[in-house]
Order: structure tokens, then sequence, then C-alpha cells
């Protein structure tokens, strides 16, 4: 090579450095709703710790002596990750779900349980495996809530979903046009013309989804509308929905394997979605917003979360945000503390009687050394979701630690069970997942039901 030729490679290579090293120090950048993952150009050579001196002391895990002075916690059969209970005299944890199954048979309603997160659950993975589990064992059939419409229906294989022209969608993640006064659990809702359907069918892709016994129709506002419903593409039944400020409710009842909404008339309304369901047994509703980090619930309205827990409500919520805040920079871990613990104080003082979980991030990798190791950072967040689940006196249950611990993630793309992207868990792993968290909440509640019948208390 000539001497002139090898100067100019010096120089290029010098640069392309140089510039590396500038974009390493850039926040993370978004891009429409991609969001860049930042550049690390040390990250071989550098400490795991991703956190400043300040964020590890405020997000260091919680001493035995911190956790003991409130927690409440059944001792675990080998092998078992058990929850972390540390709710205070208000039994804000998993005691109001305990409490809704051992009075299952007398409730007059399904108990409910909503589980709040991103991709990580979208398309029902994990919460599919998990609803069937619990219906086969407490009863109670369909899918749940589901939005009006879906961005991705084919995904979602719990049921099946068409959502006619004529809905515009809005979400937490849009960048124009979204009013918070709206938003569902997932951040979500539906304008619509006269004529827009949205139909649900039953299927046979996981037990006691072909058919179910009730469905209802959620929407809200100061508009009126009609609508009606169509059951098992014959029976129907039309409503006349009334002015009120409030989300209203109607619901057809009967055996049915399919259900379709239809907006007869429409005056100004806000639609949210529709149910398939028994009237007793076991409801687990899946919230998913992609990309979200859960900042959605500090700005959805104190009269919706009241509103709902009217309509619709849950014995527990499980929160599961966090996958998108692994990886950032410290900062972002005490301001992520911040939002969750106060998205969690609001839900609690609209939806008294609710209990509330919160689970921590899963394994996750990023490629380091020549190889896929657990992304630093992502052992920080469980200790920060720990805090938020001890600040907020909630419960807190570590998946991190219930699927492997560090490395898992590597372990389930080479069984097959999660994607190349060493993050999504597909269809495959959110069984095995599920199933874990089915055995450590029927755990649990075994375990109340003991100290019930003993008449211990809690």
């Amino acid at each position: 090579m000539r001497r002139g030729h090898l100067h100019s490679v010096v120089w290029v290579v010098l640069v392309a450095l140089l510039t590396l090293l500038v974009l390493s120090w850039l926040p993370d950048i978004k891009i429409g709703g991609w969001q860049m993952r930042r550049i690390d150009l040390l990250s071989d050579v550098r400490g795991d710790s991703l956190l400043s001196d300040g964020a590890t002391e405020m997000l260091e895990t919680l001493s035995v002596a911190e956790v003991q002075s409130r927690i409440r916690i059944d001792t675990c059969r080998a092998g078992m990750t058990c929850i972390d209970d540390m709710a205070d005299d208000e039994e804000r944890g998993m005691t109001p779900l305990y409490e809704a199954l051992e009075n299952i048979d007398s409730l007059g309603r399904p108990v409910r349980i909503a589980v709040l997160g991103d991709s990580f659950i979208e398309g029902d993975i994990l919460t599919d495996n998990l609803r069937a589990l619990l219906q086969q064992r407490y009863g109670g059939c369909g899918v749940g809530f589901v939005p009006m419409a879906c961005d991705s229906p084919g995904f979602r294989r719990s049921v099946r979903q068409h959502s006619s022209d004529g809905w515009t969608s809005h979400h937490a993640n849009d960048h124009g046009g979204y009013d918070s006064r709206w938003a569902n659990l997932t951040g979500h809702y539906y304008f619509a013309s006269s004529g827009a359907t949205m139909s649900l069918n039953g299927v046979s892709y996981l037990s006691r989804l072909d058919t179910c016994q009730q469905s209802t129709f959620y929407c809200m506002g100061n508009g009126t509308g009609r609508v009606t419903a169509t059951i098992n593409g014959t029976r129907t039944q039309s409503f006349d929905l009334n002015p009120n400020g409030h989300v209203q409710a109607v619901s057809v009842n009967g055996k049915m394997g399919r259900v379709e909404w239809r907006v007869d008339r429409d005056g100004g309304l806000t639609y949210l979605g529709a149910s398939m369901e028994d009237t007793h047994g076991i409801v687990v509703d899946n919230y998913a917003l992609r990309s979200s980090n859960g900042r959605h619930l500090r700005n959805i309205s104190a009269q919706m979360f009241a509103d709902l827990d009217q309509l619709r409500h849950y014995d527990l919520v499980i929160v599961m945000y966090g996958l998108n805040v692994a990886g950032r920079r410290a900062s972002e871990f005490a301001s992520y503390h911040d939002l969750m613990v106060d998205g969690i104080e609001r839900m609690k003082q609209s939806m008294p009687g609710t209990g509330f979980l919160v689970v921590s991030v899963s394994d996750r990798e990023e490629k380091r050394g020549g190889g896929f190791h657990t992304m630093r950072g992502v052992v920080s967040m469980v200790n920060a979701q720990q805090r938020i689940a001890y600040d907020a006196r909630v419960a807190f249950w570590n998946l991190y630690t219930a699927m492997g611990g560090e490395g898992s993630m590597v372990q389930m793309v080479q069984q097959k069970q999660a994607n190349l992207d060493y993050t999504h868990i597909n269809f495959k792993g959110g069984a095995r997942l599920a199933q874990l968290f089915y055995d450590v909440i029927t755990w649990g509640h075994e375990q109340y039901h003991r100290q019930v019948t003993k008449g211990g208390g809690r």
C-alpha cells in the first residue's frame, strides 16, 4: 500500500473512532416509535455497573432487615421464587386476590386480574397460558378485555379479532393528537364513524377460549350513540348510549362463540374495547402497550381508574414494565422509580380493594466480549423494581430469578423459547414462564387458605 493511501486509512479510522466516542455520550434517541440503541464503544472494558454512585445508593438492593420489616412471605418449596408481599396494613399486595379466590363461589362476579406491560406480553404472550391455567383451576372462560382495534390482530392467538374501517386509534405513544383523559389502562382509546364494527371469535388454541357467557362493550364521553351486538351471527340486541361523562358498559349474555359489536350511530363518544368472559370463575385481561415504560399511568385520569373500578373491579393489577429502561443511563433508573411509584399510588387511590404486584424484568442479553451476556443494568433494574414495590407498599415477584437469573435468556433462545433479539420470549417461552407464575400464585393462595382455615389471619 502506498504511503499516501496508508495515511488516508489511518485518518479515516481515527475519525470513525472519534465519532463513535462522541456518539456514546449522546442521550437515547427516538426516531418515530423506534428506540435507537445507545452506542457504547468501551462496553467490553468498562465495569459492569451502569449506575453512578448516587443512583446506586438510591437503587441498591433492599437489606434483609428492610424487607423483613414489612414482608409477608410464605416458606417456599424447593426451587420456587416466591412473591414478596411488602404491603402495609392496608393490604394492597396479594391479599385482595387471595380473599377473592377464597370466596369465588359467592362473589357474584368473576375474580379479575389485569396485567399491564410492554411488548414482552404483547399478543397475549405469557398471559394466555397464565389465563388458561387459572381458568382450569378456578373456572371461567373467554379471553377477557380486548381493545377496540389491534395493529396486528393475527399475532394474538387467544382470540380472532376483526375491526372494520371506521375506527381511529390513539395511544400513549402518539406524538400528537393524544388526550390522556380518554385513555384506558393501556393508554388506548378510539373514535368511530357510524357503521364501524369489531368482532371477537372464540378459538380452541387453549382450553376455555372457544365460548363464553358474556360480552361487554365499553365507551365513554358526553356524546350519544347506539350500538348493536350480534351473537353467533343470528341473535341481535341494541343499546342506546346516553351522555354522562363516565365510562359506560352494556352487556349481552348467553353461550356465544362469536360476537360482533356495531356502532349504528355515533354522536361523539370515545370507545375503549369489548370483552368475552364468564360471569364467574377468573378473568385475566392483557393490557399491553409496545415500547412503554409505564409513564402513561401517571397521566391516566383518576376518573378512568374509578370508573373501571366500578364497572370492572380488579382484585389484582400486575405491573410489568422496565425492559425499555433496563439498558439506559443511571439517571433514568431514578426517574423510572419515581414515575412508577406515583402511577401505582394513583391507581391505589382510585381503586380501593385492589391488590398490586410489581413483576421484575426478565433476563435480557447484550453482545459483549464475543458472546451474549446479561445486559448491564438488568440486575439494577430488578433492584429498582423491588424498591418500587417496597416504597409503594405492594407485592413483588422476581421473574429474573425465577427464570434462572444471569444468562437464562441465552438458554431460552437455544431452546427456541425466545427470539434472536435475546429480549422477547415467544409463545413457547411464554408457556414456560406462565407455569412458573401460576405455580407461585396458587402456592401463595394455598398458604393463605391454610392460615384462614386455622383462624390465623394474615
